[in-house]
């Protein structure tokens, strides 16, 4: 490639006290609506020790990244290996009481407090679910960088008979 300057995807943790449930929401989300431009991750201060089974029935229908989901600890993303944030976005109390310092660079920090109706009643889950899909939409419209501009991606004017065509001619 000449002159192209590839930007690496922006990275993103969600934290949660368990991370059972509402930051494995998030993470699902981001990564199914906009994984081309994020890295979405979860972690919890004290990690359950597996997906809450309503959590993975809301998100049971078109996502692909299921296998994926799995309670970590917020630790994982302290280490000296561990990947740099650009994002560290908080669901609880708890959470928002986590040092920033402890992450790599210097993260920018997001508070998100759902209503009442996310924690601990019947129907719960649902309400955060959609909840959190209107934070991560949010999200992705506030916090997605452009590509680069000098990504030209050839104009397609036209219908071509058979697709196919059109891309071996290397138009």
């Amino acid at each position: 490639m000449t002159g192209c300057r590839v930007t690496r995807k922006q990275r993103v943790l969600f934290l949660c006290r368990d991370n059972a449930a509402l930051s494995i929401l998030a993470e699902a989300l981001l990564r199914e609506l906009d994984g081309l431009h994020f890295d979405a991750f979860s972690a919890g201060l004290e990690p359950a020790d597996r997906v809450h089974s309503a959590a993975m029935g809301e998100l049971r229908h078109g996502f692909s990244s299921l296998d994926l989901l799995n309670p970590k600890s917020w630790l994982e993303f302290t280490s000296e290996w561990a990947p740099q944030m650009d994002f560290v976005v908080t669901l609880c109390d708890e959470s928002a009481a986590v040092d920033m310092r402890a992450f790599h660079g210097a993260p920018k920090l997001h508070r998100w407090m759902l209503t009442p109706s996310a924690y601990g009643a019947a129907g719960a889950i649902e309400n955060a679910f959609w909840q959190i899909l209107k934070r991560v939409e949010d999200f992705i419209m506030a916090e997605r960088r452009p590509w680069p501009s000098s990504l030209k991606l050839p104009a397609v004017t036209s219908y071509a008979s058979d697709a196919c065509d059109f891309l071996l001619s290397g138009q």
